[in-house]
């Protein structure tokens, strides 16, 4: 055989495997295209389970306007709103249907979070499975009530007169904080549920249509809700969260009203929560690098001077928790007894 006939039948030899190589080797950067480079020209969604227009969403909106900055390849970021189920839906959304490549990060709240524990059947996600990025804001809250004739103006006479209190849906935070009041501490309160979000329920107080609410932030009582607190529309009962303030002046603490160790346990487990904030998490699946690069953009941004002088000039107060906190936190609660599970279930009742 001639050296120009080897060559020949060796480079027809080669082909088929070069053939079978290519594909392979196109679409190999596709499959490792480098964290760094992979949000150059994407968009990275915000999925607030929250009404638009509310605080909870103004928290979430504020951060988009901003985190891009901080991300490699600098994507643009488009706000979704997903209301529903007391941020269920968002939830829910977030685990089942949301891409898992880093592109999605969604906000609920924490009681939602911890739904699966409580058995709830419309709860479709595992929270320890959750890439949690961190959370915004961690506040306490108010209960409130409106003025009228025979009206209770003080905790201590809730405790004897009964009072009407608007709620949202049974998974908000606005619903449970009024339930522990009602089914743990013994105040006469009426809920009359349904309405969309604390938007809805603040309008409703607003209105006359009901006496009393709770879930009011401190951030909503120092800036939208400051004329009526300052002209006695409406007067603060008690506050939670198991760090008391005496911003708004001396507002007793619920805390004060647990009578008995269980009845402590349970404000621990609801209250608690609210040291959680506002919870940001990623799909399961997200590669680490780029929940990684998430992170870590959304612990730079909290300390940049742009992002923390519109949060002032908003009225939006920042303080945060960590991913590694976020996650130390649903392992704790994962760890509580199915008995005392059942005693938070009845509490909803």
């Amino acid at each position: 055989m001639t050296a120009g006939l080897f060559l020949r039948l060796s480079r027809r030899a080669r082909l088929p495997i070069a053939l079978i190589l290519l594909p392979l080797t196109i679409g190999a950067p596709l499959l490792a295209e480098p964290a760094p480079d992979f949000y150059r020209g994407k968009t990275l969604t915000l999925v607030s389970g929250f009404t638009p227009n509310g605080e909870n969403d103004a928290y979430l909106r504020q951060l988009g306007r901003h985190i891009d900055r901080f991300i490699p390849g600098n994507p643009a970021v488009v706000p979704r709103n997903m209301p529903g189920g007391g941020t269920l839906v968002a939830a829910n959304h977030m685990y089942k249907a949301a891409a898992p490549d880093g592109t999605v990060v969604g906000m609920f709240l924490s009681q939602a979070a911890v739904e699966p524990f409580l058995g709830n059947k419309a709860a479709l996600f595992d929270p320890l499975k959750f890439g949690w990025i961190g959370s915004l804001a961690l506040e306490p809250q108010f209960c409130a009530i409106g003025p009228g004739p025979g009206v209770p103006q003080t905790f201590d006479e809730l405790l004897e007169k009964e009072a009407v209190f608007g709620t949202s849906a049974p998974t908000s935070d606005i619903y449970r904080y009024t339930a522990v009041l009602k089914n743990v501490l013994g105040a006469k309160i009426k809920m009359v549920s349904g309405y969309p979000g604390m938007p809805g329920v603040t309008l409703a107080l607003q209105r006359g249509e009901v006496s009393g609410a709770c879930g009011f932030t401190a951030t909503a009582l120092r800036t939208r809700l400051a004329p009526a607190l300052k002209s006695g529309e409406m007067k603060l009962l008690v506050q939670l969260g198991g760090a008391p303030t005496s911003e708004f002046g001396k507002v007793p603490d619920a805390f004060d009203y647990a009578k008995t160790d269980e009845a402590r346990a349970l404000l621990n487990y609801f209250f608690g929560a609210l040291r959680l904030g506002r919870l940001i998490a990623a799909p399961p699946g997200v590669p680490e690098e780029r929940l990684n690069i998430l992170r870590t953009a959304f612990t730079t941004v909290l300390k940049d001077p742009a992002f923390l002088a519109e949060a002032d000039k908003l009225n939006l107060v920042i303080d945060s928790a960590s991913a590694a906190d976020l996650q130390t936190q649903m392992e704790r609660l994962s760890k509580y007894p199915q008995e005392f599970f059942e005693k938070v279930r009845q509490v909803h009742q």
